[in-house]
């Protein structure tokens, strides 16, 4: 377990896929902040937290904070970068068959402006592109299976990439540098309040983005003026901030911090052990990511005796889906195997 001082009620807690527990210096920030607001305090001092975010954030994938908007969600993501997107009839759009619906649902009404929609297996997205292909979009971590991406092929194809990276930021070592546009909701591996998001955007897609969601901190000045079409807009991706989640910010700062102290490489070797380890118990292929499924004959059943055991999973795509981070250990991999040998050994 990394960090133990900064949490507790972790034991069995094999579910960040769903959300992720929060630190202790996230909750006392977040008690903080409803303390300032009950207190009629300053409302920039939250601003500011959400600008220390979006500079952590960049630290930990790899971009400049010049390149990051902040978003509430990844569907509004994808729904920013379809609507922009420059395609028409004869193009078309790749997208994986059985992504997180918010991944890829912007980009299927594509079709209502005869862009043809290719859908396809992850292993088999880089082939479904072609010459004509306006973007391809996917999660890098697989929601329901923990299957990872092949993003150097889909980098081969020439075609841009939307990438959603909410199921691996915070899990496994992540590059924004080299995608076109990559989302992130901050919830799940890095910790963080449900709330805040980022929208990574590389700079030669900067000016390709249409400012159809912004608000008043589009201006080049926002703190200066709030009123009225500005003259002048920013030429960075705060351009397509949305709305800033405060006392979100103000928790999500201690998370990120969190991460970032801890080290992105450390905390991907440390789930991966565990994960590897888990696989191993059950005989079953090593993991691409700390996020593993496990097939059985009736998984609700089965989700069941684990909770009676201590372990919080889900079931996903018919499967027991367990998820491995920073504040498990050996023990709650031996406590989740142990149940699902026992199940497996049933056949039920």
């Amino acid at each position: 377990m990394l960090a133990p001082s900064e949490f507790v009620n972790t034991t069995g807690y094999l579910n960040t896929t769903t959300y992720g527990l929060p630190p202790k210096a996230t909750l006392r920030a977040l008690r903080r902040a409803s303390d300032q607001w009950a207190n009629r305090a300053d409302w920039m001092a939250w601003e500011e937290d959400g600008e220390e975010c979006r500079e952590l954030f960049a630290r930990i994938v790899g971009m400049s904070p010049t390149n990051l908007a902040l978003i509430p969600a990844v569907s509004l993501a994808a729904g920013l970068v379809a609507a922009s997107l420059p395609a028409g009839p004869g193009d078309n759009v790749v997208i994986h068959e059985n992504d997180f619906t918010s991944t890829v649902l912007a980009f299927d009404a594509l079709a209502s402006r005869g862009v043809e929609i290719r859908q396809a297996p992850l292993d088999g997205l880089a082939e479904a592109a072609d010459e004509n292909t306006a973007l391809v979009a996917v999660s890098l971590v697989q929601s329901a299976d923990g299957r990872v991406a092949d993003l150097d092929a889909l980098a081969r194809t020439g075609a841009r990439l939307f990438v959603d990276g909410s199921q691996a930021v915070g899990a496994v070592e992540v590059d924004a540098s080299r995608i076109d546009y990559f989302a992130c909701h901050a919830y799940k591996w890095l910790l963080c309040p449900r709330g805040l998001g980022f929208l990574s955007i590389r700079d030669d897609r900067l000016q390709e983005l249409w400012p159809c969601l912004s608000g008043w901190k589009a201006r080049s000045d926002p703190y200066e003026r709030f009123y009225g079409i500005p003259d002048t807009l920013t030429d960075d991706a705060r351009l397509h901030d949305v709305s800033l989640s405060w006392f979100a910010a103000a928790g999500a700062k201690e998370s990120l911090a969190l991460i970032l102290s801890l080290g992105p490489e450390a905390i991907a070797a440390h789930n991966i052990k565990l994960a590897s380890e888990f696989t191993t118990a059950l005989d079953l292929d090593e993991p691409e990511s700390p996020i593993v499924q496990v097939t059985v004959a009736d998984p609700n059943r089965v989700r069941q005796r684990l909770e009676a055991a201590g372990v919080a999973c889900a079931v996903r795509a018919g499967s027991i889906r367990v998820a491995f981070h920073l504040y498990n250990d050996s023990n709650d991999v031996a406590l989740a195997a142990d149940v699902l040998r026992a199940e497996r050994g049933r056949g039920t």
